[in-house]
């Protein structure tokens, strides 16, 4: 049928196919954009990833602990940079006034938590973020109840997480653990931590496999 639920899954690979090849573009761009063996400290990283989303309404505040340690420096890795990337950007998406970029290291750990003062991510949702796609084939309530929480972790009913997935397993190729939660009442918004061996950080390398795989023993 026309209007069935097969029809609907193939339209949902298309835009799906279309959507990867944009972030394997976006990749790519990041990937010639400087030179191969760049070597950039976090808090120019961060910088880099948060510049193309100031200026957007949404005020952006980077804070970066004091630490006893030196300030680790790693490889231009744009498989960090679009992870993080994409992370910062579904914050400003989401955000109400205000997204926060905080950083802290030590001897041992790198790490990033991102977080927002939007809606936070709704129950069901954390259940299942990161995942590369959400079955349409819903009864109509069930879609209509499920709207306004799949719109807040980026999960279009028509795509469903690509980006985020995309994301997450590429930062986990970096050594990343990446954890999705909801700030802590009276907050309210979402916070994505993502926190590396400091090893890996600065090795800047990335395991080979094929997306969708994770490593055996993510960072804790």
């Amino acid at each position: 049928m026309k209007d069935g639920p097969l029809a609907a899954d193939l339209k949902t690979l298309r835009e799906q196919t279309q959507r990867c090849r944009d972030i394997l573009a976006k990749i790519t761009q990041l990937s010639s954009s400087g030179a191969p063996f760049d070597r950039m400290p976090l808090a120019t990283l961060i910088e880099e990833v948060v510049a193309p989303h100031r200026d957007f309404g949404v005020a952006i505040k980077v804070r970066i602990a004091v630490a006893g340690a030196r300030e680790p420096v790693g490889a231009r890795n744009p498989a960090i940079l679009y992870g993080v990337g994409n992370i910062l950007e579904n914050a400003v998406d989401f955000a109400h006034t205000t997204v926060e970029v905080n950083a802290w290291w030590n001897n041992d750990t790198v790490e990033i938590v991102i977080s927002d003062d939007g809606p936070g991510f709704a129950p069901d949702i954390l259940k299942r973020i990161g995942e590369p796609y959400l079955s349409r084939r819903r009864g109509a309530d069930e879609a209509s109840s499920e709207h306004s929480s799949l719109e807040r972790s980026g999960l279009e009913r028509t795509g469903l997480g690509l980006g985020v997935f995309i994301a997450r397993t590429l930062l986990e190729r970096t050594g990343a653990a990446v954890s999705f939660t909801n700030r802590i009442f009276p907050d309210h918004g979402a916070a994505v931590q993502i926190a590396w061996p400091r090893g890996r950080f600065e090795a800047g390398d990335t395991t080979p496999g094929e997306i969708g795989e994770t490593d055996e023993k993510p960072a804790s």
